[in-house]
């Protein structure tokens, strides 16, 4: 099995491994020694995704890789841009909810789902930021953490509330998906920029001192 980290060889294993995640682990602790992230995975050069892609694959015998390549990423520089790009999105959220509410509670509803959807898609692209943040936190504090905690919540109930709005979109409910924007999924964009507050103090504390 050949390695190669950012196109460089000569990665050497402590203790054999079995399986992809077993090389995959220590190679992440050699990375987070070394203040990189993995951004990009490629297997026998097929490109590996997090969530289901990787874990279909991870108990894959290492005598059946060929290669390995790992594409890393500055975490400080990582994290910085994570941050920066969450306070220029976040405050934006909530008076998205409110405009977009006000469509469906008009005359020509039909015109918010549009709009909706771009607004899903911003709001789960601050989430994957969020949760990509919360991650690289993770050999510094625990899910105990109450930053961490509180996060982790605010995610479920967006989660369940955007459920519950997807499952209007899909009726054409346009009045049950105006009042869950205006008076359920708007107070939860006002949460928005105390997260993110609260985030970057995280990483002011333990990942800028590391540094």
């Amino acid at each position: 099995m050949e390695i190669l980290i950012d196109g460089i060889k000569g990665f050497q294993f402590s203790n054999s491994p079995n399986t992809l995640q077993s090389a995959l682990n220590e190679i992440m602790n050699f990375l987070s020694t070394q203040q990189l992230a993995m951004v990009k995975l490629r297997v026998n050069e097929q490109e590996v995704y997090p969530g289901k892609s990787l874990e279909s694959i991870q108990d894959m015998d290492v005598s059946n890789i060929r290669t390995l390549e790992i594409s890393t990423y500055p975490i400080p520089q990582l994290v910085e841009e994570g941050i920066a790009d969450l306070e220029l999105y976040s405050p934006e959220l909530s008076g998205l909810c409110r405009e977009i509410a006000q469509v469906f509670q008009s005359e020509n509803p039909d015109e918010g789902f549009d709009p909706f959807q771009k607004l899903s898609a911003i709001w789960s692209e601050i989430k994957k930021r969020e949760a990509l943040i919360i991650n690289l936190l993770s050999s510094h504090v625990t899910e105990e953490n109450p930053t961490i905690k509180m996060i982790k919540e605010h995610h479920e109930d967006l989660n369940r509330v955007l459920e519950d709005a997807y499952k209007s979109l899909e009726n054409n409910d346009c009045i049950g998906l105006g009042d869950l924007l205006e008076y359920e999924l708007a107070p939860l964009a006002e949460k928005e920029p105390e997260i993110v507050s609260q985030l970057k103090q995280l990483v002011l504390q333990y990942i800028s001192k590391s540094t």
